[in-house]
């Protein structure tokens, strides 16, 4: 996963320091108080947030309309749990790792 303006996508990795900094997320515990949120390591204090059916790095209130208030905690937390089925190895998948 990648930033561009604020919004994820999945995308392969270039091999640059930006898009290793852009592709990292930190956790830490939920902003809701349970689960886990996962802040930008470029944007600390934007955090991965579901919004509108779209991923994006959100922070808690701000001039785009991701950056709402309205129910931003429980938005970047998230239930983290065991996979359903293992993924086969591969160069595309996303590993979050605490």
């Amino acid at each position: 996963m990648k930033r561009l303006r604020n919004q994820l996508y999945r995308q392969p990795m270039d091999g640059s320091a930006l898009f290793r900094a852009d592709a990292t997320f930190c956790p830490q515990t939920g902003k809701s108080g349970s689960g886990t949120s996962f802040a930008s390591y470029n944007y600390p204090s934007r955090f991965i947030r579901h919004y509108n059916n779209t991923l994006c790095i959100a922070s808690n209130g701000g001039s785009n309309a991701f950056d709402s208030s309205t129910n931003w905690a429980a938005d970047v937390t998230w239930a983290v749990s065991s996979p359903w089925a293992s993924c086969p190895p591969s160069p595309e998948r996303v590993i979050f790792a605490a």
